[in-house]
């Protein structure tokens, strides 16, 4: 199996990029969106963390879009999105190409190909646009998106990649992949590596699980202000393992709509136990951790 990562790096992006190169995912390119940061910041980041895993994975540009009524994300990954250190830029190239472009190319290059989407569905959809057979030729889908509350008396919270681009969403929960399968935000929030396990990798002789030390800092400061949680929330890497071992998690099939206009804008409706989306419904929260822990270690 191949694999793209669409991504826009983001602490949560990073250490899920991490892993997978750690698990050795046989990873051909990533495409950068902007979400978390703007583009500029996002391919920054991204050639940083290939300094770190000194991999050579070609990395390509997205079309540069936030929605006017959505704030970018660094009151919780930082000024620039790597939390609160500022690495040094990196001489690392961004190919030519489109991000839609490559896509295509690959999708029609490799018969088994699985998109890993970390952020905005924005470069996903405009492959849609340029290709409509292009969803026809992905083996699997992955999205770190959408929230679902099923308590009405709850606040709806509209998560934040499909705030950044909710047209996006649309488009692509609407067209033909033969398989989606789409972690909540909820979902995330319930995988929590606690605050003194990532204090441990301070002082480790590996370079990896340093860096994630270093970039954990900022996001854990976010989530105890946010959600009173004290450790390092997953919804990234959880993503991630969901790739590596699907017994981590286990799916219900739902319908999903996404509003893309009025006071109602970016939310996400879900109808359980019907149509033909796999949604998150229970995960493995200790089998997660040790898949964490026996890569960071």
């Amino acid at each position: 199996m191949k694999y793209i990562i669409d991504t826009d790096p983001g602490i949560d992006d990073a250490i899920a990029v991490l892993m997978a190169h750690l698990y050795k995912l046989d990873i051909i390119g990533f495409t950068l969106t902007s979400g978390n940061v703007r583009m500029n910041d996002v391919t920054r980041n991204i050639k940083i963390i290939q300094d770190f895993m000194n991999t050579d994975i070609k990395m390509y540009k997205g079309e540069e879009y936030i929605d006017p009524d959505v704030e970018i994300a660094t009151y919780a990954h930082g000024k620039y999105g790597l939390g609160h250190i500022v690495y040094p830029e990196s001489r690392r190239g961004i190919e030519d190409k489109s991000a839609e472009d490559f896509l295509i190319e690959a999708s029609k290059e490799n018969e088994e190909l699985t998109i890993i989407c970390l952020g905005a569905l924005t470069n996903i959809a405009n492959a849609i646009k340029k290709d409509p057979e292009f969803p026809k030729r992905i083996k699997k889908l992955y999205i770190m998106g959408l929230s679902h509350e099923p308590d009405e008396n709850k606040e709806k919270y509209l998560e934040f990649n499909v705030r950044v681009n909710p047209d996006a969403a649309k488009l692509v929960f609407e067209s033909d992949f033969s398989e989606i399968n789409v972690i909540t935000h909820e979902a995330a929030l319930k995988v929590i590596v606690p605050k003194k396990y990532i204090d441990t990798l301070k002082d480790s002789d590996k370079i990896l699980s340093n860096f994630v030390y270093q970039l954990a800092s900022k996001y854990i400061e976010f989530n105890i202000e946010h959600y009173g949680i004290e450790g390092l929330s997953m919804p990234d890497p959880l993503t991630i393992a969901s790739v590596i071992d699907p017994s981590v998690v286990r799916y219900t099939k739902a319908d999903v709509e996404i509003i893309t206009e009025g006071d109602r804008k970016s939310e996400s409706i879900l109808k359980m136990n019907q149509g033909k989306i796999n949604v998150i419904t229970a995960i493995d929260v200790e089998k997660f951790i040790d898949m964490f822990k026996a890569v960071f270690n």
